[in-house]
C-alpha cells in the first residue's frame, strides 16, 4: 500500500529485495528462483534423496521464488520431497515445523530452509533437541549468507546474495528515477552456492 500511495503521488520508489507484481514496478532483487535451484543440485551432488523444504513467508516473492526454483530442480533431478513446512521466516515457526518434519517414519535427509536466521533454529533443534548429527545424519542449507552463517558453531552451506550489489542498484536508480532519467528495472543479480560443513558429508 506504501510503495502505491508514493507512487500516487510521483514519489519514485524501488523495492528492495521483493517484487509485489505491480506493473511498471522498479525491484531489485537477487535470481532467487536460481538459488533454489543450485540447492537443489548441491542435494543431488552429494548423493541425498530424501528432501525437505521449510518456507518463509508466503506473501514475499523472494520466498515463493526460492521454493519454485527447489521444486523445479527437485522433480528434474529426481528427488523425492518428502516434506514441505511453513516457518514464516520466524525462529519459533522454524522449531516448530522442524519438530513436525522429522516426527515421521521417513524423514528428509537433507533440508532446505528458507533464510539463515531460520536455518540456525533448524540446526539448533536438530542437534539438541532430536540428537541429531550434522551433516551425517541429516544434512542443512540456507539463504543469504548473512555473517553468522561462518561461524564455527554453524558453519552453514548456504546461497550467497549480492547484498551490496543489490544496494548500489537500489541507489542508482532512485538517483536516476529523482533525476527524471528514464529507468529500467535490472536483472536479477546473480547468486552462489556456498558449501560449508552443514552438507559436508565425507
Amino acid at each position: 500500500d506504501l510503495a502505491q500511495q508514493c507512487r500516487a503521488k510521483d514519489v519514485p520508489v524501488v523495492l528492495f529485495n521483493r517484487r509485489l507484481g505491480d506493473a511498471h514496478e522498479l525491484a531489485v532483487v537477487s535470481d532467487n528462483q536460481r538459488g533454489g535451484q543450485l540447492v537443489a543440485q548441491h542435494f543431488a551432488d552429494i548423493g541425498v534423496s530424501r528432501v525437505g523444504y521449510i518456507a518463509g513467508w508466503r506473501a514475499a516473492s523472494t520466498q515463493n521464488d526460492r521454493e519454485a526454483g527447489f521444486r523445479i530442480e527437485a522433480l528434474k533431478l529426481g528427488l523425492d520431497l518428502v516434506d514441505v513446512q511453513d516457518g514464516d521466516f520466524n525462529p519459533d515457526k522454524a522449531r516448530t515445523a522442524t519438530l513436525q518434519m522429522f516426527d515421521r517414519a521417513d524423514p528428509p535427509q537433507a533440508v532446505f530452509v528458507a533464510n539463515d536466521y531460520m536455518a540456525f533454529t533448524v540446526l539448533d533443534v536438530l542437534r539438541t533437541e532430536l540428537g541429531l548429527r550434522v551433516p551425517q545424519d541429516v544434512c542443512v542449507v540456507g539463504f543469504d549468507d548473512v555473517p553468522t552463517a561462518a561461524w564455527n558453531s554453524y558453519d552453514l552451506t548456504t546461497v550467497r546474495q549480492n547484498s551490496q550489489g543489490m544496494v548500489d542498484e537500489v541507489v542508482a536508480l532512485l538517483m536516476a528515477a529523482i533525476g527524471g532519467q528514464g529507468v529500467v528495472a535490472p536483472m536479477p543479480l546473480s547468486v552462489e552456492l556456498v558449501a560449508r560443513g552443514t552438507t559436508k558429508r565425507g
